[in-house]
């Protein structure tokens, strides 16, 4: 008897003890699955919905249609008393241009000299109301091209005027690299 239980004991400690992986796998998975499918992305806040043009630009065929009617909104950084763009920020005001019209100043509620957007918009209006659609652009094209050193709130109120006129063609002009 003695012998039988050391060759019992014997045995039991020769069998190695297995554990099934199978099982914890699968509940790895279905654990993965559940949380890929409950799982919500919370969207980044400020961001602007923008949809890149389908018929400007690289991926275009052959030559890209030429507007002539299409706004370009000019933002500049000029001397306080005249139009000559200036490289110090100290000493400038945003200067707006539409063509080779420079649109006056005025005084806001905080005392600043800011460009009378009031007439932008209304130079929109305008330009919206008499453009004819073509095949490229069935809306009227606005472009703002702002320069080094305007104040990013002076773009903003150039996007928001837009918007109200219910222009939806809008492109941001890239700034100039210097060869």
């Amino acid at each position: 008897m003695a012998g039988e239980s050391k060759r019992l004991r014997q045995e039991a400690e020769d069998e190695e003890v297995t554990l099934s992986m199978t099982p914890m796998i699968d509940i790895v998975f279905q654990l993965l699955i559940f949380f890929m499918l409950a799982c919500r992305f919370r969207s980044e806040e400020g961001q602007m919905h923008a949809f890149l043009p389908k018929n400007r630009g690289l991926g275009t065929a052959g030559t890209p249609a030429i507007t002539l009617q299409e706004v370009r909104i000019k933002l500049l950084w000029v001397e306080r008393n005249s139009f000559r763009e200036t490289p110090h920020p100290e000493h400038g005001r945003t200067l707006l241009k539409i063509k080779d019209i420079k649109f006056p100043f005025v005084q806001n509620r905080y005392g600043e000299i800011i460009p009378d957007y009031k007439k932008v918009y209304q130079y929109i209006c305008k330009a919206r109301d008499n453009f004819t659609p073509t095949r490229s652009y069935k809306t009227l094209p606005v472009i703002i091209d702002a320069r080094a050193l305007v104040p990013f709130e002076h773009v903003i109120a150039s996007l928001n005027e837009c918007v109200r006129a219910q222009i939806t063609d809008i492109t941001f002009a890239a700034p100039e690299i210097p060869y």
